[in-house]
């Protein structure tokens, strides 16, 4: 069975209690996923980037894969 796969950007920040998702992307497994991931995050400045597998290409019930934090795009407001 085909797996699809969907990444997530998020903005977080403790600081302030934000926790939002930004964006979504398809993404292509044939591809270098880090590379995938590490684009996404530069686009949107996210330093939390989580991955979704789907049974189906609509993505109607989603499983977190893998999440990957980014600390060159946390929030440093608290310092």
């Amino acid at each position: 069975m085909k797996k699809y796969y969907l990444a997530v950007t998020y903005d977080v920040c403790e600081h302030n209690n934000l926790f939002e998702d930004m964006n979504e992307y398809p993404l292509d497994m044939s591809s270098d996923l880090e590379k995938q991931i590490s684009k996404f995050a530069k686009m949107d400045v996210a330093p939390l980037v989580k991955v979704y597998e789907s049974d189906t290409s609509d993505f109607q019930e989603l499983r977190l894969y893998k999440e990957y934090k980014l600390k060159e795009f946390e929030c440093g407001c608290n310092q």
